[in-house]
């Protein structure tokens, strides 16, 4: 590997290291997740290297003897003003920067697109918000090949009715029918169904351009918001604060 990469980067997150230093995870559509040190980053000029949800073309320098990455300069191409103006969309962005660290995905390239489209997105149209989550959430599952079809119960293979209600499978971390659940901590509806099945196919600006009326854009909101946490089988630490919103 080269030593200085020149690359496109999405700033995941930032956090203190030692006095003078900052480190931030980053992720490229190239390389994938990266962490690196902005060394003097919290002091000087370099305080306002690389925002935290900025794009950026940057600049970073590989030290293979300590495989530690540094970086060294970084050229905003979007900087995220009115997500850090409004508390819900800051934690949306948190939430999103976090599920995507980690999700596992091949496709780095792809993961950074659906980001950076998510990002821009809730920066010019915070009023979509909800729908932005949502299809981030379902585009990400999709991306990592484990979004089921909806068109029939995984479990039992049954095809499903048009207006049937889905419960979840813990076992397997989707929806299924009544028959073969273990859980009915989710609850799915037809309409909510319908929706998820009809933006498949699409790319994420398509998706979130499609119309969903108040009550039902919240309903699909708060299903995809509990469904990442089984999905990243993970603790998501920011999403206990987006819940509050």
């Amino acid at each position: 590997m080269e030593r200085n990469l020149q690359t496109q980067a999405i700033v995941l997150s930032v956090r203190k290291f030692g006095d003078l230093h900052k480190a931030v995870t980053l992720l490229c559509p190239d390389l994938g997740f990266v962490d690196a040190i902005i060394y003097g980053g919290r002091k000087g000029k370099k305080t306002a290297l690389a925002p935290l949800f900025s794009i950026n073309d940057v600049q970073i320098y590989h030290n293979p003897v300590k495989n530690e990455y540094s970086l060294v300069e970084a050229v905003s191409t979007f900087i995220p003003t009115s997500i850090m103006e409004d508390l819900a969309c800051t934690y949306t962005a948190a939430f999103l920067c976090e599920m995507t660290s980690k999700t596992q995905s091949d496709e780095p390239e792809e993961t950074f697109i659906l980001l950076k489209d998510a990002l821009t997105s809730l920066d010019s149209h915070p009023e979509l918000r909800k729908r932005i989550t949502a299809s981030f959430i379902w585009k990400l599952m999709q991306f990592s090949g484990t979004a089921p079809d909806l068109e029939s119960c995984p479990v039992c293979d049954r095809r499903y009715n048009e207006d049937e209600v889905l419960l979840f499978t813990n076992s397997m971390g989707t929806p299924c029918c009544k028959e073969c659940s273990d859980s009915e901590r989710l609850v799915l509806m037809p309409g909510s169904r319908r929706y998820l099945r009809f933006t498949m196919p699409m790319d994420f600006n398509q998706a979130i351009d499609v119309q969903l009326n108040p009550a039902a854009e919240d309903r699909i909101y708060a299903y995809m918001l509990r469904w990442a946490e089984i999905f990243s089988q993970t603790h998501l630490r920011t999403l206990r604060e987006l819940l509050n919103f």
